[in-house]
């Protein structure tokens, strides 16, 4: 087996860059499993992103990317990042999960307004979260219908409203509503 074949072996089972495989290579004196094991106790291993060769025949096809053209012959690998830091990319996934059912839960629930026990606004949770974020002024707003009698609760049932805790909220809600009227009770 030729230096090549051998370097492309330890890539291919590693998924190490070329100069990595070659360094542990030439370290274990051409012995490709000494050149695994180095790699592994290094931690320079990654876990691959399966193949259509790798899955098993009955589950779903895999998406994979390629480099753009532009990238081409930069010198940027495709794993460059997961090398850099493995467990990166399992927290970002983990966010991006948790992110998206905060997300369907805030569209499942409702963010209701109402004055005198009539309901005034009623809106998407997550809608008036983005609210908060992409604009400062809506909680201000917020606040200032409190002093002219507005009372803000979360309708919603089912697994949506365990996940934010919707009961919770309604009694902060509910005691920023009473502080409110306390306070311009004591100003009249």
């Amino acid at each position: 087996m030729e230096m090549l074949e051998k370097v492309e072996l330890i890539r291919e089972k590693c998924n190490v860059s070329y100069e990595e495989a070659r360094n542990a290579l030439t370290a274990c004196n051409g012995d490709v499993l000494d050149a695994i094991v180095m790699l592994e106790n290094e931690h320079k291993v990654t876990e691959r992103m399966p193949t259509v060769e790798q899955r098993e025949p009955e589950a779903a096809p895999e998406v994979t990317y390629e480099l753009p053209e532009a990238a081409a012959g930069t010198g940027y690998t495709a794993n460059a990042q997961a090398q850099a830091s493995p467990s990166a990319n399992s927290a970002w996934r983990r966010f991006c999960a948790k992110c998206k059912e905060l997300w369907n839960a805030g569209m499942e629930m409702t963010f209701v307004a109402e004055r005198k026990g009539e309901r005034v606004l009623a809106l998407p949770v997550a809608l008036v979260v983005l609210g908060m974020l992409l604009w400062g002024a809506t909680l201000w707003l917020m606040v200032l219908g409190l002093f002219f009698g507005l009372r803000y609760r979360i309708e919603g049932d089912g697994r949506a409203a365990q996940t934010v805790n919707a009961q919770t909220v309604n009694d902060a809600m509910d005691k920023a509503a009473d502080a409110a009227d306390n306070i311009k009770e004591s100003i009249a």
